[in-house]
């Protein structure tokens, strides 16, 4: 664990950095400004920044539904220069635990298939395949989407 990097909710005043990494994360699938400002001031669930060496170095927006006593990864990004320091590891390690304490039956989220590097990231921490969504990127890729099934589930 980088003793280096520290996770705390997004405010709005990072929404600057937090576009930044959208942008270079997603391309054409970027959240716009609006959407961000959403997820961060209004969703229910959490908007988490890790930070380091005082810059936002990656984010996860995790939306919980109360109603069907999930969770959903909604966008987990790390900045270019961020890469390979573990960040969406620990991003993901918080969010199970925040899904532990919330006592969440399941935590879904999509992912790019060509995304080899996340896939292993999910798998890694439990996730299953669920199901393919076809031509679910503006490029036309697809994307799996996957379930992490929880029973106060840690993470490795």
């Amino acid at each position: 664990m980088n003793s280096e990097i520290n996770i705390r909710q997004a405010s709005f005043e990072d929404l600057d950095e937090i576009m930044k990494i959208e942008i270079a994360g997603f391309d054409a699938d970027a959240f716009s400004r609006q959407q961000i400002a959403y997820l961060i001031m209004r969703s229910k669930g959490k908007f988490l920044v890790a930070v380091h060496n005082n810059k936002i170095a990656g984010y996860i927006s995790f939306i919980i539904s109360l109603r069907h006593n999930t969770g959903r990864v909604y966008s987990i990004a790390v900045s270019p220069e961020h890469r390979g320091l573990g960040i969406a590891n620990i991003l993901m390690n918080k969010t199970i635990d925040l899904a532990n304490e919330k006592k969440l039956r399941a935590i879904f989220l999509e992912v790019r298939t060509d995304n080899t590097i996340a896939i292993q990231l999910y798998e890694k921490k439990g996730f299953i395949l669920r199901s393919v969504k076809h031509n679910y990127y503006h490029d036309g890729t697809s994307a799996y989407n996957m379930v992490l099934r929880l029973q106060m589930h840690t993470h490795s």
